[in-house]
């Protein structure tokens, strides 16, 4: 079962990493096998740089894949380089949802 996350705003982060950390948990008392995508865009992006508090490291090496909106970090002058590591840099949030809905992902948006 694969499912993509979706964070488009800075204010929905707490909700969103429980989320996370039910559905992680959830995959692996149930032996669930599939992925689970965070994708990160819009305003949320701020926060998975090095600097910020919110610290990303727990949920990758859970497994879940965190994906970023090219253009939105464009938009915010934010550099791949200031990232927090193993976070992957798709070209167009929009387009990577519609590909993984096309795939037959779930949809969360909290």
């Amino acid at each position: 079962m694969n499912v993509i996350v979706h964070i488009d705003e800075s204010e929905k982060w707490q909700t969103v990493l429980s989320n996370l950390k039910h559905l992680v948990e959830w995959y692996e008392n149930n032996d669930i096998v599939g992925t689970i995508e965070l994708l990160v865009n819009g305003g949320a992006v701020q926060q998975v740089v090095k600097q910020s508090d919110l610290q990303l490291n727990k949920l990758i090496s859970s497994s879940v894949v965190i994906s970023v909106c090219k253009n939105s970090l464009d938009q915010r002058n934010i550099s791949s380089t200031e990232l927090q590591d193993n976070i992957v840099i798709v070209p167009s949030g929009v387009v990577e949802l519609a590909i993984k809905q096309n795939e037959g992902y779930g949809y969360i948006k909290p």
